[in-house]
């Protein structure tokens, strides 16, 4: 009996080793992003001009009609400790996502915030990876890099359109593109070693 691609993806993602290659084949796939932020402001288009608004918003709608058929990756340094929070477990490392990443004020989310919290932040639903030591690696190397930021975090994504929420208690608005996160991985940024990754399951 043929198994459902779904269950063969869930499979891939429970298996480290196999999670690990399968995001390389996506990875490798998709088009590499030197600039997020770049990336997320002409996706959602400032078109604020009034002589070249017209022109503006059609090349806006042309961009994402073409970027939307595509897969996209990006390495987050900077922010990953903002974004990711260790916790430790018996067998190594569960790291819990935000995925609500920053691009010079614009957001890059894996699907769009609804609401917002008590302090007028952006709520999220959280992403989970799991990871074991890595080999040549024990507990003080992993609690050594994290203490000293040498954790990057590599997404690929899919854009999906653009959301905006209006700042509680404040002016304007919090603008991003929602996007569906593929797959997800930590290394250390000296080695470019594992220390995690997660293949979601595809639709």
């Amino acid at each position: 009996m043929t198994r459902p691609a779904t269950f063969v993806l869930l499979l891939l993602a429970a298996s480290p080793a196999m999670a690990s290659s399968h995001f390389d084949a996506l990875r490798d796939r998709a088009q590499r992003l030197d600039s997020l932020g770049a990336f997320l402001e002409n996706y959602i288009g400032r078109c604020e001009d009034v002589g070249t608004r017209a022109d503006c918003e059609q090349n806006v709608r042309s961009l994402r009609r073409s970027a939307d058929a595509k897969a996209f990756t990006a390495s987050v340094s900077e922010q990953t400790l903002s974004v990711v929070r260790p916790e430790r477990t018996a067998g190594g490392y569960r790291f819990v996502v935000t995925p609500f990443i920053d691009g010079g004020g614009l957001a890059l989310t894996h699907g769009a915030p609804r609401q917002q919290d008590s302090a007028g932040r952006p709520l999220i639903g959280l992403l989970v990876m799991d990871g074991a030591l890595p080999p040549g690696m024990d507990e003080l190397d992993i609690e050594r890099a994290l203490r000293t930021g040498r954790i990057e975090l590599e997404v690929v994504f899919r854009p999906e359109g653009t959301w905006r929420l209006k700042r509680k208690g404040a002016s304007g608005f919090y603008d991003g593109v929602k996007a569906r996160f593929l797959a997800m991985r930590l290394v250390e940024s000296r080695s470019g070693t594992e220390i995690a990754s997660k293949v979601f399951a595809q639709r």
